[in-house]
């Protein structure tokens, strides 16, 4: 990091606090880390010199954690000739780019005039759609096609998402009407599956130099990194507490069960294959109060996979609050049963190759997951008889 560039990143961290608490947000700051509450989120600043002349190019890094090691990660470029332009030049791009994308969609989910809303379905799934204008550097031609945008969308929506909120970014920039960079990226990396129908649509051309930029998320009805994170966050609460949360926050009461009892399941068995060669079962069974027993595949079950696969990433990416992924570890009745082994005398050595029994589950209102649920083709609009609004109002540079 160049000399002095913390205090520009402490002074941006600041700048964050202030722009939240502006619109009614209130956070904290803990060693330069902006703490949600009640949001149970984090965010935080980071700067990086990009510099090869005697300008200053400067990187803006936002994170923000929306739910536990589901970070997104929002990039902006800063110019000015000396480390104080450079830095507000940054922080504006962040401002005018993503933070109300932000805003709208997590902490304030009212209108917000620079955001626009759809409804979305994406392959088969019903999304929340939180759209900022589009960012233009240079002079857009006249007239300007829009079909590219809308094509984009045909492209997107025929995509399989993985459960839970997603976002992406575009970025396309034009000289002399030849393509000199662009990229579309899905959860900060490249979309790999639709970047080929992306790279064939037919954006805008100019003789001087343009470039378009678009950040959008597209928010599941239930994520189950934020599920993780509300356990952690309500550690000192009960479960039936916790589960409350979870069902006035959307999650339906059968959903919301389940991930209290998925998401320890799959943690625990994470962490054991990390260091031995356990094994774990597939199946299980299901109990309620009345002791009927119902035998279930995990595979088959969403969130118990979406946790399964939220923990492998966060073994090996990490998440900003280590105790909270040891908190749902606790909750792990097989991780205990590992450690308590231990705890009686036996070696890692003894362990290894053991084969666990299929679990017991006991929950109350256990509902079968549906398979490939199938969405009207037009639940995408909210009135179908409504043009949906174009998002083209435009940040000039």
């Amino acid at each position: 990091m160049a000399i002095g560039l913390e205090q520009y990143e402490e002074q941006l961290n600041t700048f964050l606090v202030h722009i939240f608490r502006e619109h009614g947000v209130k956070c904290e700051i803990e060693n330069n880390t902006l703490i949600f509450k009640h949001q149970r989120m984090t965010a935080y600043a980071r700067l990086f010199d990009m510099s090869a002349t005697s300008a200053t190019l400067l990187q803006l890094d936002v994170s923000l954690e929306i739910g536990m090691g589901k970070e997104i990660l929002e990039s902006c470029i800063g110019m000015g000739m000396d480390m104080e332009s450079a830095t507000k030049n940054a922080w504006d791009n962040f401002l005018k780019n993503s933070f109300h994308v932000l805003l709208s969609a997590f902490f304030k989910p009212g209108e917000d005039d620079q955001v626009t809303r759809y409804k979305w379905v994406i392959g088969g799934r019903k999304y929340d759609i939180f759209m900022s204008q589009m960012s233009v550097r240079g002079t857009l031609p006249d007239p300007y096609p829009e079909e590219w945008y809308d094509e984009l969308q045909k492209i997107i929506k025929k995509q399989n998402l993985t459960e839970g909120t997603h976002w992406a970014r575009l970025y396309y920039a034009q000289s002399q009407r030849e393509m000199m960079r662009w990229e579309i990226l899905l959860d900060n990396q490249s979309w790999t599956d639709i970047e080929p129908e992306v790279r064939t649509l037919n954006f805008p051309k100019s003789q001087d130099f343009l470039s378009l930029r678009i950040f959008f998320v597209m928010k599941d009805e239930i994520d189950v990194s934020q599920a993780a994170s509300a356990m952690a966050w309500l550690a000192d609460k009960d479960l039936p507490e916790i589960e409350d949360t979870l069902v006035s926050e959307g999650w339906s009461v059968s959903d919301a069960e389940k991930a209290l009892v998925f998401i320890p399941l799959a943690f625990g068995r994470i962490f054991l294959q990390s260091f031995t060669t356990t094994e774990f079962p597939n199946e299980a069974t299901v109990t309620n109060e009345a002791d009927d027993e119902t035998k279930i595949n995990l595979g088959n079950e969403p969130i118990y996979t979406s946790a399964y696969r939220l923990a492998q990433y966060i073994m090996q990416k990490g998440c900003v609050n280590k105790k909270h992924f040891e908190m749902l570890l606790s909750q792990s009745s097989e991780f205990n049963a590992y450690n308590q082994a231990l705890k009686d005398g036996a070696t890692k050595e003894d362990l290894d190759g053991a084969h666990f029994g299929s679990p017991m589950l006991f929950m109350y209102n256990y509902q079968p997951p549906i398979i490939n649920p199938v969405v009207p083709d037009d639940a995408d609009n909210e009135n179908k008889e409504k043009p949906q609004k174009k998002s083209w109002k435009f940040w000039k540079r």
